[in-house]
């Protein structure tokens, strides 16, 4: 009786839990038609401090804070909605024009044709959907196994063996493609500048000498942190330390 009960509750705190969050959705929405986009923003940024983060939850507070003039803050919530969502074309296209009236127009450092397509294509997908990939193809491995054992001719058994091997390859790449994405959203090793002018340093200390300047809305990848400072790299190459208080994780 007791098991029932428990499973009563935790039926019931779920859908209340379920209906919270869709009052809370309606209400953001009807904010944002409306043109009160602060507090659209502050209903979205609500649901992200109860654990309810997405990427529509990111691509929408993204749009109220473009909406609001807050270019850097729309920057920022555009590149989490497309670590959750890679192929979110709408985010993309939001994230470059907030991007066109960023001050910084970094050139970025050219790459092998090959290494280029291949970040492309494992960034195309998020990590979840990868995973789906994967366990579609060993499905179909496995069909090409039972070909090959149960076949009663030797034309399809030698095509269950050719597609099985050529199978078991995409199989092993989208599990390889899966974990880097799963990578990317744990480890979060990419920030946003946030301070309107920052000051790249060559050694973790406001007395290190001074390399270049870098502005807010950049996109900047995290190498390594001590203390209160981390190492930059930005994506035309050149590197250097700053605070941490004016960054922010993706």
């Amino acid at each position: 009786m007791k098991k029932i009960w428990w499973i009563w509750l935790f039926m019931m705190g779920a859908l209340s839990t379920l209906a919270a969050t869709e009052d809370l959705t309606q209400q953001a929405e009807k904010e944002y038609r409306q043109g009160k986009y602060l507090e659209a923003a502050d209903t979205y940024k609500k649901m992200l401090t109860e654990g309810q983060e997405s990427a529509q939850l990111y691509y929408n507070l993204g749009n109220c804070y473009y909406k609001l003039g807050e270019n850097t803050q729309a920057i920022l919530n555009y590149e989490r909605a497309l670590l959750l969502n890679p192929g979110d074309r709408d985010a993309r296209y939001n994230l470059q024009m907030a991007q066109s009236q960023a001050v910084d127009k970094i050139e970025v450092l050219p790459e092998v044709f090959i290494v280029r397509w291949y970040k492309s294509l494992v960034a195309y997908f998020s990590a979840d959907q990868w995973a789906y990939i994967s366990i579609a193809f060993f499905i179909l491995f496995l069909g090409m196994v039972a070909l090959f054992f149960y076949s009663s001719t030797a034309a399809l058994k030698k095509t269950g063996f050719t597609l099985g091997i050529v199978i078991l390859f995409f199989t092993v790449f989208s599990v390889i493609f899966s974990v880097k994405q799963y990578r990317r959203i744990t480890e979060r090793d990419y920030a946003i500048v946030l301070t309107p002018s920052v000051t790249v340093k060559g050694a973790p200390d406001n007395s290190g000498t001074s390399l270049f300047v870098i502005h807010e809305g950049l996109k900047v990848k995290i190498i390594e942190s001590l203390g209160e400072w981390v190492n930059i790299r930005l994506e035309d190459g050149n590197e250097g330390w700053v605070a941490k208080r004016d960054i922010e994780r993706i």
